[in-house]
């Protein structure tokens, strides 16, 4: 009889261990798994009118090991210059935005919400310039 008691006291305190150790665990890998719904908004900066197929890439800064191993996203804008991606995973991230005509876009951004909107202006290329002087043709 009282071995089984003996037992039951270590069963309970492995138990108790094991909880401890491994609960906190549990919620923390949940808590790393959070997932944000990302709307990005591409205007214009002169008129602020939308920039409908520009090219999004979303990559992480610090790679995660997510479920589908995904690290980044690509995708364009709609008519509307809009463009929503689901279930990211939450962190730092570098959003990159491509379109003819415009400067190419380029920041990091931190996905904290599950619920995040970033409006971004695009502007018109920089002129060029040039230090040797220009011919006129004769």
């Amino acid at each position: 009889m009282r071995k089984t008691f003996i037992f039951a006291e270590v069963f309970v305190l492995f138990a108790a261990v094991f909880a401890v150790a491994v609960f906190p665990a549990a919620i923390l890998s949940a808590a790393e798994e959070e997932s944000s719904r990302l709307t990005l908004q591409v205007i214009r900066a002169e008129d602020k009118k939308p920039v409908a197929d520009a090219h999004v890439v979303v990559k992480f800064v610090a790679e995660k090991l997510l479920k589908d191993k995904r690290i980044s996203w690509e995708a364009k804008t709609n008519r509307n210059g809009v463009l929503v991606l689901n279930n990211l995973p939450t962190g730092s991230v570098k959003i990159q935005v491509i379109a003819k005509g415009y400067q190419t876009y380029g920041d990091e951004h931190k996905l904290t919400n599950p619920e995040e909107e970033l409006t971004i202006l695009l502007k018109p290329p920089q002129g060029q310039f040039s230090s040797h002087p220009t011919t006129s043709s004769q």
